[in-house]
């Protein structure tokens, strides 16, 4: 890459940087559409609070 001119360099980690940020808003997207279940506690992992009632 020593050849390349300085501009050409620029011009690939614009390139690069815009097509991450591109990836990341699609799976941002797609991930904000799934419904998450509610937590299971059938192996007694979580704290029981007064505020649950249980």
């Amino acid at each position: 890459m020593k050849k390349l001119p300085n501009f050409v360099k620029w011009l690939i980690i614009a390139v690069v940087l815009a097509a991450m940020a591109a990836m990341m808003a699609a799976v941002n997207d797609r991930a904000s559409r799934v419904e998450m279940p509610m937590p299971d506690n059938s192996l007694g992992i979580y704290r029981q609070t007064p505020a649950t009632g249980k």
